[in-house]
């Protein structure tokens, strides 16, 4: 019972923390990808980035092949967010709606997982408890995308893969599902988990430790391949290049760059580095003190961190969010930190875990060395009212214009499209075109902005009072504004006269 009781409030704080001002944002260009993609899928029946007006694109026309399936990224998300477009109506919290939920079936996942796992109360409660509360996980959750569906198939495969460790009846299956069903939420996540697991297999091979019938794991890798591999070829998975500007660096240079910025935000957010002797801390007697988690399970979670940010620092792509699978992995390996501590006084391991939840102290050693209380700062936005420039985009142009009319910006048409229906073009297209906008936006910060000042010389200016920041409701922890921004510049529609 006091299990289940812990259960119940672990989710009723995630529930407040997920849902609470949910749909006040309006949604940002990556996620009215999302969501102008899935209106397309009820409307055609397949993931189409045309809607007979429209071309949803931000790599200039290459996310979708010559029939405008699109192709850039895997389909899952589109379906989910179609699902709930078509049981609620479309809009900003329906959109979100279905992945906050499967956040919430996330840590019930994870809970269960982690008392399987650790085969301890309270380093699962601890885990849990930094699950519930992760910045990153609370951010990425409460988007209109694919990040939290990554997240829960990683724990899931995880635990499959436990169950095969064990021979566990059914324990196939799971690996299977769990593998397509990351690898469809966004197939980049599951190149590091994969590697970790396959390296650890090996290793039990080679120590003669427990490990899965190689018959179940050879058909479990055969059966997913079966149904991966036709989006593979038919997407053309290895062909997504990108056109900014780091991505054009040597192979050793973007490396070097890479695996700095993915070890940084490793320390900043998932796992502060400080605290790493404490994973390897012995008692006196030079016992292994793994708290109930045995040497193969806690090299299990070391390989897939470790082989997670190898893979993505010779990949050519090197987003956050591709990290976001480690925060289940990186809540035990704390919580197993928190657990040491409190093994030897509950008081320190009390104000550890509340200085991890609540700051970034231990995470001071590496840049950029400041102090931050991302928590706090988190529940004022879920507490209070956010202006951003899509939402003011977006009003005056629902009151003041028609869906009719044609726009030219350098970011941020996708949120138009979705809300106004409105023809737009801008961020990774060509905007040199012949047809005369009824309204240009010239984005402060983004790419043609003095193209499209100059194009727009004899326009009427129309300043609408909210900030002209970069993206919007970005979840990256290091980029994210939980307050109105104050100190940007104004945006500013220009009207053809």
């Amino acid at each position: 019972m006091a299990r289940n009781r812990f259960l119940i409030i672990a989710l009723l704080l995630s529930g407040c923390l997920l849902f609470a001002n949910l749909g006040n944002h309006y949604l940002w260009q990556d996620e009215a990808e999302t969501a102008m993609v899935a209106r397309n899928l009820l409307d055609s029946g397949y993931p189409s980035a045309w809607d007979g007006k429209n071309l949803v694109t931000q790599n200039a026309g290459l996310d979708s092949n010559e029939d405008f399936v699109w192709t850039w990224s895997p389909w899952l998300q589109f379906y989910v967010t179609a699902v709930s477009f078509k049981l609620f109506g479309e809009g900003t919290y329906a959109a979100r709606l279905p992945f906050a939920l499967m956040g919430l079936a996330t840590v019930a996942l994870f809970y269960s997982f982690a008392s399987r796992f650790t085969q301890n109360k309270t380093l699962t409660r601890i885990s849990t408890l930094l699950v519930v509360t992760s910045i990153p996980f609370l951010l990425h959750t409460r988007q209109a995308r694919w990040y939290v569906l990554a997240v829960f198939a990683t724990v899931w495969l995880l635990y499959a893969y436990l169950k095969l460790r064990e021979r566990e009846k059914g324990a196939t299956l799971h690996l299977v599902l769990s593998a397509t069903m990351l690898f469809h939420s966004n197939f980049v996540t599951l190149l590091g988990l994969s590697a970790g697991i396959l390296i650890h297999y090996l290793g039990c091979l080679f120590f003669k430790d427990k490990r899965p019938e190689f018959k179940s794991l050879a058909t479990a890798v055969l059966v997913v391949s079966l149904l991966t591999l036709p989006w593979i070829l038919y997407s053309e998975a290895w062909d997504k290049s990108n056109v900014f500007e780091e991505y054009s660096l040597s192979f050793f240079g973007r490396l070097k760059l890479f695996l700095g910025r993915n070890i940084a935000n490793l320390n900043g957010y998932f796992f502060p580095l400080l605290l790493s002797p404490l994973l390897f801390w012995r008692r006196r007697d030079g016992a292994w003190n793994g708290a109930g988690i045995g040497r193969g399970h806690f090299a299990l979670l070391l390989l897939v961190v470790l082989a997670t940010l190898a893979i993505l620092s010779v990949l050519p792509w090197a987003y956050f969010r591709y990290l976001i699978g480690l925060v289940p992995i990186c809540a035990i390996l704390l919580g197993l930190v928190v657990w040491r501590v409190w093994d030897f006084n509950r008081l320190a391991a009390t104000a550890v875990l509340a200085l991890l939840v609540l700051t970034n102290l231990f995470t001071l050693p590496l840049t950029p060395h400041q102090l931050k209380f991302d928590f706090l700062n988190f529940l004022y936005e879920i507490t209070h009212d956010y202006d951003d420039p899509n939402e003011g985009i977006v009003r005056y142009l629902q009151e003041h214009g028609s869906e009719d009319q044609f726009l030219i910006t350098n970011y941020g048409q996708l949120p138009v499209m979705f809300y106004t229906g409105m023809r737009a073009i801008g961020f990774g297209q060509d905007l040199r075109v012949q047809d005369q906008a009824d309204w240009i936006i010239a984005r402060q910060g983004r790419p043609h902005h003095a193209f499209l000042r100059h194009l727009a010389r004899e326009y009427q200016p129309i300043a609408i009072g909210y900030p002209d920041i970069a993206w919007g409701n970005r979840p990256d922890p290091f980029y994210h504004r939980y307050r109105t921004a104050t100190n940007a510049p104004t945006v500013v529609l220009h009207k053809r006269r």
